[in-house]
C-alpha cells in the first residue's frame, strides 16, 4: 500500500467511524495482511473493535450499556501488540484508557492510561474529561466498598451467636 492509498484509507476510516460503521472499518483494515499493517492501522483497528463493542454499528446498542466483552478484549489485545510504539503516544493511551474503562469492572486501570494521556497533552479537553470520569468512578467504587463493609459489620453485630456458630433459629 503506497502513501496515497493509505491516506485515502485513513480518510475513509474516519468517515465510517463518524457514521458509526465500525464493522466496515474492521473489514477494510483486516483485508490488509496483518504483517503489512502498521502501528496506526493497528490502533485504528482497535478503535473500531472498541466502538463496535460499546456502541454497535449505527448505535445498535443504544443506551443499554451492554458491552461485548470479547470484542473489547480483542481491542485491548491489539493495543497491547503495539505497546512499545504506543506508550508515549497520546492517541494510544486514549484508546487504551477508553477500552479498559469499558472492559473492566474497575476504573483503576483506565485511570492510569488517562493520566498518561493527560500528561502527554495537558490541554486536551477529552483527556481531562476521561481523568475526571475515572476519578468519579473510583470515588463511587470506594463509597460502594465502604458501604458494603459497613453492612457486613452491622450484619455481624446483629447476627445471634448461635447462627454465627452454624446453628439455626
Amino acid at each position: 500500500m503506497n502513501q496515497a492509498e493509505k491516506a485515502e484509507l485513513l480518510e475513509q476510516l474516519e468517515e465510517w467511524n463518524d457514521a458509526d460503521e465500525f464493522s466496515r472499518c474492521i473489514e477494510a483494515i483486516e483485508a490488509i495482511p496483518e504483517q503489512e499493517r502498521d502501528y496506526l492501522l493497528t490502533v485504528k483497528l482497535s478503535r473500531a473493535y472498541s466502538n463496535l463493542a460499546v456502541l454497535g454499528d449505527h448505535g445498535e446498542h443504544g443506551t443499554d450499556s451492554e458491552v461485548d466483552g470479547n470484542l473489547i478484549q480483542h481491542a485491548i489485545r491489539l493495543l497491547e501488540s503495539v505497546r512499545t510504539q504506543g506508550e508515549n503516544d497520546p492517541y494510544w493511551n486514549s484508546r487504551m484508557g477508553y477500552s479498559c474503562l469499558m472492559a473492566y469492572s474497575s476504573a483503576a486501570i483506565a485511570y492510569e492510561y488517562a493520566k498518561r494521556w493527560l500528561s502527554l497533552v495537558p490541554d486536551d479537553p477529552a483527556a481531562q474529561k476521561l481523568v475526571r470520569d475515572c476519578e468519579e468512578y473510583l470515588e463511587e467504587e470506594k463509597a460502594l466498598e465502604l458501604d458494603l463493609k459497613e453492612r457486613e459489620e452491622i450484619i455481624r453485630k446483629e447476627t445471634p451467636d448461635d447462627v454465627k456458630k452454624g446453628g439455626y433459629l
